[in-house]
């Protein structure tokens, strides 16, 4: 994140237009992000689509 000048879960839901909250859920394993939410992040977060796949669908979204 910090290479797109994101540092924090605020910037990245102004960047994105995802809650704060879903934004949380997601990053603590809590909830899997939708189709929607992966595709906002791919896009603010400039992830190539083959590295997107293995982050979100890692069992653990904390380590990948």
């Amino acid at each position: 994140m910090i290479d797109n000048g994101i540092s924090t879960i605020i910037q990245l839901s102004s960047s994105t237009g995802i809650s704060r909250n879903t934004l949380s859920q997601v990053l603590n394993g809590q909830i899997q992000p939708s189709a929607s939410v992966m595709q906002k992040l791919v896009e603010s977060l400039k992830i190539p689509p083959e590295r997107a796949g293995l982050i979100f669908f890692n069992p653990n979204l904390r380590i990948a």
